[in-house]
């Protein structure tokens, strides 16, 4: 409810806590947005301006507040006349339930028919509080409205929140709202940063409110705190000529792990250089949260930046401990990494036999004789001449699992793969191959670029779609908890950027070969369903028309996924053509009486002139029409089909199709179903508008 007048005042609420986990603050941020807007709307209170602030120590909340409630009236219905008034004409305790509980007095009743009866009703006015008065009530509202991935109790109290509350400062025009909540009493005082200033300190105006806590070591602002690491890390980087190693989700996590934030760059010896490029960068993002550099070339250096939440007086001593920590990171990944040198990949695999999957699938050693299984299906089918590259890596694709690198840096899995396997000898194509097998990743994710890799991806995907859906444990509502979803993404991601010549059905029948199940059909159709439906939003989100989504989803899962799309944009083409509108017509006319049952062959014996000329036509596109589609040549099938439009119509306007013969009501019947059974090679022009 947004208030552009001028009688309002400015809020701040500031919740301040022990240091709440840099993950939960992002959305924290928003919730205590969303949560104020409700809160004050369902109040009636209108407001503008509503800012939201969060570092690990607090949550704020700025904005301008009308100084009163706005007035309201509200209709409410009560119970049925016969219900709430007796035979005399008294009111029944319904009546007087009604009256009491809406303030209201026997007087206001006013009666109106409703659906079938005549119910009572009453016109409820609700006068404006002065929003001083109100607060509160209100503030305590929004802060125990405010959820997180995890919460906790403290002390005695009931509440929860994700980390114990230590003050909570309110002011509404510069004065105290008084409340308490879970025996924390508000107050007009705030703490600055725990460590640079840590005392209380009034705060006398909200106008100031942000400068004030900047003065505290505070730097309140998300924006500006990121502005702050950004800037100064770039600064610290090229004094070495090196840049930084963009990595988003680590900005974001570090913005909000610090309230001053200061960067300061570290180094360390050339020689961990010779570990694995990824094994570093993930030593240093995901045991301390320092920003890896490169140089001119793209090549890793042997600096990092590390963001403190410190002054200037105190680089030094943040350099000095920053690079000691790292350095016995670095001797750990190192030492993982020379032991697990020390065993061949393929001596893995017995390890793999001891590795539950699922207890319901087996091992990792059984999932790998799967994977192993549909990679030789696709390899043989799209790349025969790569397919001893690819069965290769397919029996060392999970190996490196129980490695030294891995167990300790899981995120590294297929990646420290890679680097085993080129240390062993194997090809460069079963290294990238070992390397790609789980991407995409992510939305948004780069692709495998190699055959193989592609290919290992697909198997291990489908292996997971078929054996979760096998054991009833697809996903429903929001619960993914095995990422099929994003799987099922990144499988038609490959698909159709490699364009293999390959379908849905037939990778999902290998898959399933696996398991000795009954009900194997009804599975394969699920996970054909399931991988449907992924494709409609994704189609929807590329600006393809729903109309033209729907008319090729048919042939989603037995036709390539590369074809599909194919097909789709020349469907989307088409629907620009001059001709479109009338073909259209033309075509459904031909749907609205084509028989759904089986009819004769043609008996070209038992034409007409005009039946005669429609199926020469007919015949005269047919067998070119299927050629096109054999090579997916839509756009030129559509060209094709189009020069039906007249010879249908002259048909429609000359020639009675329900003739009372019945030999040739059937003749005519069938000639039309050719033409339908041509068409819907194509698409499903039905689902066209």
């Amino acid at each position: 409810m947004e208030n552009n007048e001028s009688n309002s005042s400015s809020l701040l609420l500031e919740i301040g806590t022990e240091e709440i986990p840099a993950r939960f603050l992002p959305d924290a941020i928003i919730r205590l947005k969303e949560s104020a807007e409700k809160i004050f709307s369902d109040f009636r209170l209108s407001f503008s301006s509503l800012n939201t602030y969060a570092t690990p120590r607090r949550l704020s909340l700025i904005a301008d507040v009308e100084a009163s409630q706005k007035a309201s009236e509200k209709e409410v219905w009560g119970p049925p006349v016969n219900v709430a008034f007796d035979k005399e004409g008294n009111p029944t305790k319904a009546a007087e339930a009604f009256v009491k509980n809406n303030g209201i007095q026997m007087t206001d009743l006013l009666k109106k028919e409703k659906g079938k009866g005549i119910y009572l009703f009453a016109v409820v006015k609700e006068g404006a509080q002065n929003t001083e008065d109100i607060l509160p009530e209100i503030l305590p509202k929004l802060i125990s409205s405010l959820s997180f991935p995890k919460s906790m109790r403290w002390g005695n109290g009931s509440m929860t929140f994700a980390r114990p509350i230590h003050w909570i400062c309110a002011l509404y025009g510069n004065e105290k709202v008084n409340f308490e909540l879970d025996g924390i009493k508000s107050s007009n005082l705030s703490r600055g940063h725990r460590f640079l200033s840590p005392g209380l300190f009034e705060v006398k105006d909200t106008k100031t409110y942000i400068n004030l806590m900047r003065n505290n070591f505070v730097v309140l602002d998300t924006d500006e705190r990121k502005n702050m690491i950004l800037s100064g890390s770039n600064k610290l980087a090229l004094s070495v000529n090196a840049s930084l190693i963009e990595d988003e989700e680590l900005m974001q996590h570090v913005t909000f792990l610090v309230e001053y934030p200061l960067p300061v760059l570290g180094t360390f010896s050339p020689e961990y250089l010779a570990l694995p490029e990824e094994l570093l960068v993930t030593v240093m993002k995901g045991h301390q949260k320092y920003f890896a550099l490169k140089d001119g070339k793209g090549r890793l250096t042997n600096y990092f930046i590390v963001i403190s939440n410190t002054k200037q007086d105190n680089i030094e001593t943040v350099k000095t401990g920053a690079e000691k920590v790292i350095r016995a990171r670095f001797e750990d990944a190192k030492f993982y990494y020379e032991e697990d040198k020390k065993t061949r990949l393929k001596e893995g695999l017995e390890g793999l036999k001891k590795v539950i999957y699922h207890d319901r699938l087996g091992s990792l050693y059984d999932k790998t004789q799967r994977i192993a299984l549909i990679a030789d299906y696709i390899g043989n089918k799209c790349c025969p001449e790569k397919i001893s590259e690819i069965k290769e890596a397919a029996i060392l694709a999970k190996t490196d699992l129980i490695s030294g690198v891995v167990g300790e840096f899981p995120e590294l899995q297929g990646i420290m793969g890679g680097y085993y396997s080129l240390n062993e000898g194997y090809s460069r194509e079963i290294s990238k191959a070992l390397s790609e097998q789980y991407l995409p990743a992510h939305s948004g994710d780069r692709l495998p670029e190699t055959d193989s890799g592609a290919i290992l991806s697909l198997s291990d995907k489908f292996d997971n779609m078929a054996s979760f859906f096998m054991i009833g444990l697809s996903p429903t509502g929001t619960e993914d908890p095995f990422a099929l979803r994003r799987q099922a993404l990144g499988a038609i991601a490959i698909l159709t950027e490699k364009k293999y010549d390959i379908t849905i059905s037939e990778i999902l029948d290998v898959a399933l070969n696996a398991f000795d199940i009954e009900n194997r059909q009804d599975v394969l159709n699920e996970i054909a369903k399931f991988f449907e439906q992924r494709l409609d939003p994704l189609f929807v989100l590329k600006g393809y028309s729903p109309d033209c989504i729907a008319s090729v989803m048919n042939y989603a899962r037995n036709n390539p996924i590369y074809a599909l799309k194919e097909r789709l944009e020349a469907v989307q083409r088409f629907k620009e053509d001059p001709d479109y509108d009338s073909f259209i017509l033309a075509i459904k006319r031909i749907n609205n009486i084509a028989p759904k049952y089986d009819v004769p062959s043609v008996n070209q014996g038992l034409f007409s002139d005009e039946e005669m000329l429609l199926h020469k036509e007919f015949e005269s596109v047919s067998d070119k029409i299927n050629s096109l589609m054999s090579l997916n040549k839509y756009s030129e099938a559509l060209e094709l089909i189009k020069t039906l439009k007249e010879p249908i119509n002259r048909f429609f306007d000359k020639v009675l199709i329900m003739d009372k013969r019945e030999d040739l009501k059937l003749n005519r019947l069938s000639l039309i179903r050719q033409i339908q059974m041509l068409a819907q090679q194509i698409a499903d022009f039905s689902k066209l508008t």
